[in-house]
């Protein structure tokens, strides 16, 4: 089944709540936030006068380019979702950027902006998620001018692992949150031909281990927030998934807990 994230704004106003605080939390997390700047480093900021975000969610990463590039910079912050874009401009004006970022209610897979519009275009947890995930790389890369680099930032959810309790446990709640919230949990193992089928060479790699042992912060934040839609969604039954969350709970409390996931960056380059 598709995942929520591709149909957001037909969920209820308490699935687009959980959603949008749980972007927030996680791109606020000094772990996450570290992935974020170790691909933030290897970008190509001085020549860069236009970029866009697509996927950009609450636009928790379209605020942090605006750290990295000057006024003169025009940013973009684009995703699906209509709801997700009023809490990222809601934020954004928080935040005292809302002369500094665009947003744009847009499909990634077809936007509708120029070709070569861009001359970097950064996509965040998002490949994952889209429906159709090479038809996204190769908007990415029609956007792009040449010269210009695409950032693919996501989580090998094929690898996301909870190692307290009972393994049978585990395996169907960590199956149900794939099914629920990740559309494409393989899909960073494929990128290389992807990239290539779509014109792109990969320019930089960075291989990132998110991993939490004892206690719990990222792993149980999401514990929390995606177990109601797990429910919701009919991917586990309301006993099941309680028992289990609660158990989780405890192994945090205890001491016990284990959680972990790879991440991975890709910097493509679009040749001249």
């Amino acid at each position: 089944m598709p995942d929520i994230y591709q149909s957001l704004d037909q969920q209820g106003e308490d699935t687009v709540r959980v959603v949008a605080d749980r972007l927030e939390f996680r791109g606020e997390m000094p772990d996450f936030v570290k992935m974020r700047e170790r691909y933030f480093d290897r970008l190509d900021w001085a020549s860069c006068h236009r970029i866009v975000d697509l996927g950009c969610g609450t636009g928790v990463v379209t605020r942090a380019l605006a750290d990295r590039v000057g006024p003169e910079c025009e940013i973009v912050g684009s995703d699906l979702a209509a709801e997700l874009i009023k809490v990222a401009m809601e934020k954004t004006d928080a935040a005292g950027l809302a002369g500094r970022i665009r947003y744009e209610v847009a499909d990634s897979r077809n936007t509708g902006d120029g070709q070569g519009s861009f001359d970097i275009v950064i996509a965040h947890t998002v490949i994952s998620h889209v429906a159709d995930p090479t038809a996204m790389l190769e908007e990415a890369a029609r956007l792009t001018r040449p010269g210009g680099t695409i950032a693919i930032f996501d989580g090998d959810y094929a690898s996301l692992t909870i190692g307290a309790g009972d393994p049978d446990a585990n395996a169907m709640a960590v199956d149900a949150i794939l099914q629920t919230v990740v559309g494409n949990p393989f899909v960073l193992r494929h990128l290389p031909f992807l990239a290539r089928q779509a014109g792109l060479e990969v320019a930089g790699f960075i291989p990132e281990l998110l991993a939490e042992a004892g206690q719990t912060s990222f792993f149980g934040n999401m514990i929390d927030a995606y177990v109601g839609p797990c429910i919701q969604a009919g991917a586990i039954d309301v006993e099941t998934a309680l028992k289990w969350a609660e158990g989780q709970k405890a192994a945090a409390r205890e001491g016990t807990f284990f959680g972990s996931c790879n991440y991975y960056t890709y910097l493509l380059r679009k040749p001249e």
